[in-house]
């Protein structure tokens, strides 16, 4: 049994019996492209034409067809509105369940396949339009716990915008993209009189083999036949490649299959070597010291750029980063956006904390670097004041902002550059929050707070 007909014998467990009894559905249509290579990322970009008729499954990916972690992600003309969907079929090594790790805010999550152990997500809170492009991306790895991970994120060309929606748990180590990749198109109710066409482009697997990517250039247009659901309709279909920029297929209507009949390859040429997504972008980052022993971490990201998969914190004991750093966490969570970090064994110093991420297709972000103080002077109010003395953003392009967690009588206020030089100087009273611009020119200056019996000095860095 082929990997085609494998996945449909798992799709009638989804399908009610009506559909299969049912003599009025449009025939369904596959691509199934050439990339016999394991991969850990596959990836496709959809279109639906339209009209585009209630009932309709436009499947942008399909893989692992009778094996561990078979399933499948696309679009759906739901009742119950335009969804993205992402599925893992039942384990089959295992009989231990698929749980999710993250799910959107959006995404629903169902138990899938009859009775079994397999998962299903369903996001209508974000939506999809006909006659827009969207990409679907799967990546998978697996952690320390032998658990394999399968995220699932969608990018709108025409929001400009990434989101992830859901990343499943499955309970066998070091899975891959195994199978060849293919796509459907389906009527799964029985409206096969309405045409449904969906365009493909891009697609993409990367190799685990050489990590080089594998362009979805050949594809072999098939059609389910015989199907008895189909009898009425199962002459209306085409599919082809349009202008060479993308695959077609349409089902059902009038449709003739002017262009080809099924069984045959199909070619569409890609000049790129890779995916071309922007690198991820930090747009902020916090930082809070707890009692000294802890680090409190919180950034966001551009969700123009390409997502975060993993990110990294390395803490040094001077701004040139000189050395290799007294604590490294390096942590895949593509939808963590904070971290605690235990600085406990730190002596009592100034640190310089350099964080950044690692996105989706394995490129670096921007850099961050904040400085922080764990020197400890208990003696009186003022310092434990000072002690808590945030400062953000750091590094900064326009203003600081000081916030103190209690208002102190009197404060001044010295920014001084790496020279010595004075650049600003200001007195405060009964002051709990202030303002600080940073005018200067891109370089290291120093922040002196001094109160009344007390100092603190903290690190700014200028872009």
């Amino acid at each position: 049994m082929d990997v085609r007909h494998t996945i449909l014998a798992c799709l009638a467990i989804v399908f009610s019996a009506m559909t299969l009894s049912s003599q009025n559905r449009a025939p369904s249509l596959y691509l199934n492209y050439q990339d016999r290579s394991p991969g850990d990322i596959i990836m496709n970009t959809l279109r639906v034409k339209s009209p585009s008729p209630r009932y309709t499954y436009y499947c942008g990916l399909l893989w692992n067809g009778g094996q561990d972690a078979g399933g499948y992600c696309g679009m759906q003309e739901h009742p119950s509105g335009r969804n993205f969907i992402f599925s893992l079929w039942d384990p089959i090594s295992t009989s231990d369940p698929i749980t999710a790790d993250y799910a959107h805010p959006d995404t629903e999550l169902a138990i899938f396949g009859g009775e079994g152990t397999g998962l299903r997500s369903l996001n209508y809170g974000i939506g999809w339009d006909t006659d827009q492009w969207y990409t679907l991306l799967s990546r998978v790895w697996t952690d320390y716990l032998n658990f394999s991970y399968f995220g699932f994120w969608i990018y709108d060309q025409n929001e400009v915008s990434w989101q992830h929606m859901v990343t499943m748990k499955y309970p066998v180590p070091n899975l891959r993209f195994n199978t060849a990749t293919s796509s459907f198109i389906e009527d799964w109710r029985g409206n096969g009189y309405l045409a449904r066409t969906l365009h493909h482009k891009n697609g993409w697997k990367r190799k685990i083999s050489d990590m080089n990517w594998m362009a979805f250039e050949e594809s072999y247009f098939d059609r389910v036949y015989p199907d008895a659901g189909t009898v009425k309709y199962i002459e209306n279909y085409d599919g082809g490649v349009i202008d060479e920029d993308y695959y077609f297929m349409t089902s059902g209507g009038n449709t003739d299959p002017i262009t080809n009949e099924d069984d045959v390859m199909l070619y569409l040429p890609n000049e790129m070597s890779a995916p071309l997504f922007p690198n991820a972008e930090i747009n902020t980052l916090e930082l809070v010291v707890e009692n000294n022993d802890t680090l409190l971490l919180t950034w966001e990201v551009n969700h123009s750029k390409s997502p975060q998969f993993s990110y990294h914190v390395n803490i040094y004991d001077s701004i040139e980063l000189s050395g290799e750093p007294l604590i490294s966490v390096d942590t895949i969570l593509p939808h963590q956006r904070n971290s605690i970090v235990d600085i406990s064994l730190l002596p009592p110093d100034q640190y310089v904390l350099q964080f950044y991420i690692t996105d989706l297709f394995d490129q670096v972000s921007n850099t961050r670097m904040v400085s922080f103080d764990t020197r400890d002077d208990l003696g009186n109010e003022d310092s434990a004041i000072l002690k808590n003395a945030r400062v953000v953003p750091n590094p900064v392009s326009k203003s600081i902002h000081l916030y103190l967690n209690r208002k102190l009588e009197d404060l001044c206020i010295e920014l001084v550059d790496l020279n010595g030089k004075l650049i600003m100087n200001k007195k405060m009273k009964q002051v709990d929050y202030v303002e600080i611009p940073v005018a200067s020119s891109a370089g290291l200056y120093f922040l002196n707070l001094k109160s009344k019996r007390q100092k603190k000095t903290i690190k700014i860095i200028k872009h």
